[in-house]
């Protein structure tokens, strides 16, 4: 009886620590989880981000190599092509591509690609008028679902020191938290931090065709 006794108090101390340890593991573990699920997410959104500056970089490897010549026109054929580039690698990695889809859009076949870039905007300012007949020719084009989300091209951007103009296209997406990031962000920082970001990225290429 005596060493059954003195069983039963060593068990004791044992059960207690056990009992400690549940009881922390069920506090930590939800932060754990929030935690693994906000490093996911922020995992995703920067695989986003290389996903689109490829994209970006395949659309100004394109336009760079297209003939200036057509600069000249309002909207230069070259400038849906280039969308069409763009949302085809996109449409590749499987991105939606809806916050290209020009509001001027609205009333043509924009289910399609290359309905969605047939009819391109023009950035305000950007319409500098030619000397012979004062046509308005845009330097820069866009195709935006809203105002802060799209796409612009940009075929004449001066290039300091490299003896011609260059290719920019730009891409800013929404970029929606979908496992947590934004949660862990409120908790440690501004209580107001978006579910939905934008994540813009660009790439310039030196015009080869003069």
């Amino acid at each position: 009886m005596r060493a059954e006794a003195r069983g039963i108090r060593c068990l004791r101390p044992y059960r207690r620590e056990r009992g400690m340890q549940l009881l922390e593991l069920a506090l930590v573990l939800p932060f754990l989880l929030v935690l693994s699920a906000g490093v996911m997410d922020f995992a995703q959104a920067w695989n986003m981000r290389q996903i689109l500056a490829n994209a970006a970089r395949e659309g100004a490897r394109y336009g760079s190599s297209q003939s200036p010549l057509d600069l000249s026109e309002a909207t230069p054929p070259e400038i849906p092509r280039l969308c069409q580039v763009v949302a085809d690698y996109l449409q590749q990695e499987h991105v939606d591509i809806s916050f290209m889809n020009n509001t001027s859009n609205s009333g043509s076949s924009s289910s399609t690609v290359a309905g969605m870039c047939a009819n391109p905007g023009t950035v305000a300012g950007s319409c500098p008028a030619l000397a012979s007949g004062g046509i308005c020719v845009p330097s820069a084009w866009t195709y935006y679902s809203t105002g802060s989300y799209g796409l612009t091209i940009e075929r004449s951007v001066p290039v300091a020191g490299s003896g011609g103009p260059a290719t920019r296209v730009t891409l800013t997406y929404p970029y929606n938290w979908g496992m947590g990031f934004d949660s862990i962000v409120r908790i440690f920082g501004p209580s107001s931090y978006a579910s939905t970001i934008p994540i813009p990225v660009y790439s310039t290429m030196l015009n080869l065709a003069n």
